[in-house]
């Protein structure tokens, strides 16, 4: 199934699903005539799927707010983090084209940094960073843009364990998308076990920054794994992917 589990089909035309969603909203949306997109961001560009970006920029003041604009190509899914320096506690607040609120996080990363995964149709967003409690300090963003399909997996624990029984490789060019997140640092295991089908399963992850950890393409159709993981705080990505054929499968994810 194509779709991201808890995923809600929005007025805007964007489907978009929050895995650590907190209820705050520091701006009203296209009522309020005095809301304009923040300066002190930057312009991050046109994106499509594996596309990624990086910004860095700086809370000065209590009332600081910065924007971020980005286009996408297609319907896609976007993972949108933020790493604070120092004593910073930041907000992420995304909005799409008209200064519709979509959605917005506090503290759902690693720390008190915020994190936002959502599924967006194609066309112009953009997300306002800013600081909670009059914090202040250095921050980096990065904006990931990966396909539809997999799911977001939230925040796991250390122990814990996650199963997605509904995985499904259509041909070579399908490529599934989990996103995770951890607060501290642990080991990962990731199991890619192929149910039916004849395709020929590989594994890729990925932290945040758009680093490749690791990649496995066992000789044959065998199936994948990644095994004693190094993972630090952050948010990741896997990448559930074939070099031939098509399938069912059943990913599993361990950190301990």
């Amino acid at each position: 199934m194509k779709n991201l589990a808890l995923a809600m089909i929005l007025g805007t035309g964007a489907a978009l699903m929050l895995s650590a969603c907190d209820p705050h909203h520091h701006h009203d949306d296209a009522d309020d005539e005095q809301f304009i997109i923040p300066p002190g961001g930057t312009d991050l560009g046109f994106f499509d799927e594996f596309d990624h970006a990086y910004d860095e920029q700086a809370i000065t003041t209590s009332d600081d707010t910065d924007g971020f604009e980005f286009r996408l190509a297609r319907t896609t899914v976007v993972l949108i983090t933020m790493t604070g320096t120092g004593s910073l506690d930041g907000y992420l607040d995304l909005y799409d084209d008209n200064f519709g609120f979509l959605g917005g996080d506090d503290n759902g990363g690693p720390g008190v940094d915020p994190v936002i995964v959502a599924q967006l149709s194609a066309g112009n967003y953009f997300f306002v960073v800013g600081s909670s409690n009059g914090s202040l300090g250095d921050y980096a963003v990065d904006i990931s843009v990966e396909p539809i399909g997999g799911a977001d997996l939230g925040v796991m624990g250390i122990p814990d364990s996650v199963i997605d029984n509904g995985g499904d490789i259509t041909d070579l060019f399908d490529v599934d998308s989990y996103i995770f997140t951890v607060n501290s640092a642990c080991d990962c295991d990731i199991f890619l076990t192929r149910t039916s089908g004849d395709y020929d399963g590989n594994l890729e992850l990925l932290d945040e920054y758009g680093n490749v950890l690791a990649y496995i393409d066992p000789i044959g159709d065998a199936d994948p794994d990644i095994l004693l993981q190094p993972l630090g705080p952050g948010t990741y990505i896997i990448r559930v992917g074939a070099g031939s054929g098509s399938g069912d499968y059943t990913l599993q994810v361990d950190t301990y």
